[in-house]
């Protein structure tokens, strides 16, 4: 919550703005709606899948050995 709160006095105005987030994308335009569809999906399906995988192996090997 603090470093979020932090973002405009780091900042100041230029908040969501300038080369910190670089320039949007409508993925449509690119892609058209079909395209941008499955790339998102796709996208969303992986993260999914790895973070599945690392929550997996955190299980199977325990940090620092503790149980």
């Amino acid at each position: 919550m603090l470093a979020g709160g932090l973002w405009v006095p780091v900042y100041g105005s230029n908040v969501g703005m300038g080369s910190l987030y670089g320039k949007g994308v409508f993925m449509p335009d690119m892609f058209g709606w079909a395209g941008a569809l499955i790339f998102s999906i796709t996208l969303l399906t992986a993260f999914y899948i790895f973070v599945t995988w690392l929550e997996a192996r955190k299980k199977t090997f325990s940090i620092g050995g503790n149980s």
